[in-house]
């Protein structure tokens, strides 16, 4: 039933991506932020960005058939390709439920397509600039939902988006903190580390880059997704801005001569708001001063069931090291045999882990594709930051710090992994685009070389 209603839906579907293409692409940054909100469609649910980026497959594959475009493909692109091929061989060989896991398979695809979607669509810097424009709008909404959430549920109005219940704060029984419209807190904990540090290489850039109408998105943003993320209750996600704003202060400061000062302000901002929730009565307070107590305490509550999970999750992965057991199989070979789709919270048996859950999925042949693929987009995006820097400091600021963005997740992913959503393929296909049209970079005037503008985020970009 669920197979029929979506061919029903498909066709209308596809022709409105077709006549609406550059309006759905726009939409993206807006879509992937709602990742919790997902479509339910008979006994399924489908995350709407994904869904999106499938339909917009539609528009790109007509124009590549009719010669009007040509397909662009970077390194990233094969990595990520190799990686599906990888996935699909892992999941019919060697899973246990090879049906559950060849569809996870195409799950994966939906959101790794956007990557695609972003590298084919936005062609210009102008179309670059409103999609960025868009994206920081998407943010700041995002962070803003997500602490209005929390502050109404501890005010006592529960409106749904954040988790302050007593019983989750001392029993960790659910992840306690803002989600807004994201999946957990953990996800939103680790967007808006990745947001911030992305609003805090903007606002280093200097006044030299930046116009009054652009920086007051920027700092609102930055405030907002400070808020967020101290809100999500999220350690990993903190650790992560931390490690995206040294990456900043290392790789700004040699390309872009970023200054260390207005790198470290916001950070300071962050503690700062940390403080004051520190000191608020109740579960916020006692949480938080709990969170900061084992920040980095590996045999607290939570560590030890992420280190238990990790173990059994490496005793199964010497059965199949080279090429893995497929794709999300870990529930599958804890049920052993058993359907456990049938458990309760069968859902949180997943590896959450980039690195171990690419290990034990696709063993050593995926994790070294991992790494490759990873280390691709910061490379590129260090590169097209060096290459821009003299031509145009603006656009290179904007390459940093999106590749920074990157470089935050990293960190957070190693506690609860996001590459199945879309927002992380959004924000890798952001430093595509800026890395190829770095390429294109040149010191005499054009539609892409014209002299910069002075601001990173345009205002008439639409």
């Amino acid at each position: 039933m669920t197979l029929v209603l979506i061919l029903i839906g498909a066709l209308p579907l596809a022709l409105a991506a077709v006549r609406w293409e550059r309006r759905l692409v726009m939409l993206m940054p807006a879509l992937v932020v709602i990742n919790g909100l997902p479509l339910r469609i008979g006994s399924s649910q489908v995350r709407i960005d994904q869904v999106a980026a499938c339909l917009l497959l539609v528009p790109l594959l007509a124009s590549l058939l009719s010669g009007k475009r040509a397909l662009r493909v970077d390194a990233t692109s094969i990595w990520v390709a190799a990686l599906f091929v990888v996935n699909v061989i892992a999941s019919a060989v060697n899973s246990p439920a090879p049906g559950y896991s060849l569809a996870q398979c195409a799950n994966l695809a939906s959101a790794w397509v956007i990557y695609a979607i972003i590298q084919n669509s936005l062609d210009t810097r102008a179309e670059l600039d409103a999609f960025l424009r868009v994206f920081f709008w998407s943010a700041a909404a995002a962070c803003a939902t997500g602490v209005a959430a929390f502050l109404l549920a501890t005010a006592g109005v529960p409106v749904g988006g954040a988790e302050v219940s007593t019983t989750a704060a001392e029993n960790l029984t659910r992840a306690f903190g803002a989600f807004g419209t994201m999946v957990e807190p953990n996800i939103l904990g680790s967007f808006s580390a990745a947001v911030l540090v992305m609003s805090i290489v903007l606002l280093a850039a200097g006044l030299e880059y930046r116009a009054a109408n652009a920086v007051a998105l920027v700092r609102a943003t930055a405030a907002l997704s400070a808020l967020a993320l101290v809100l999500s209750f999220t350690r990993s996600a903190w650790l992560g801005a931390v490690a995206g704003t040294a990456f900043v202060a290392v790789a700004g400061s040699r390309t872009l001569g970023l200054r260390k000062m207005r790198i470290v302000k916001p950070i300071a901002l962050l503690g700062a708001l940390a403080i004051v929730v520190l000191l608020i009565p109740g579960s916020a307070g006692d949480f938080l001063s709990f969170k900061l107590q084992n920040l980095l305490n590996f045999t607290s509550r939570t560590a030890a069931f992420r280190l238990l999970t990790y173990s059994l999750a490496l005793e199964q992965t010497w059965q199949h090291p080279i090429l893995g057991w497929g794709t999300f199989t870990f529930a599958p070979l804890v049920a052993q045999g058993n359907d456990f789709m049938q458990y309760e919270g069968w859902r949180n048996l997943w590896i959450g882990n980039y690195v171990l859950l690419a290990l034990h999925d696709t063993g050593i042949v995926g994790l070294a594709l991992w790494v490759g693929m990873l280390w691709s987009v910061i490379v590129r995006g260090l590169r097209a930051t060096r290459t821009l820097v003299d031509v145009d400091p603006a656009f290179a600021a904007r390459t940093l710090a999106c590749t920074a963005a990157v470089v935050t997740l990293l960190i957070p992913f190693l506690a609860t992994t996001g590459f199945s959503l879309g927002y992380t393929w959004l924000l890798i296909g952001l430093v595509g685009a800026h890395a190829r049209l770095a390429t294109q970079a040149l010191p005499a005037p054009g539609p892409l070389h014209s002299p910069p503008p002075q601001d990173l985020l345009p205002a008439d970009a639409t």
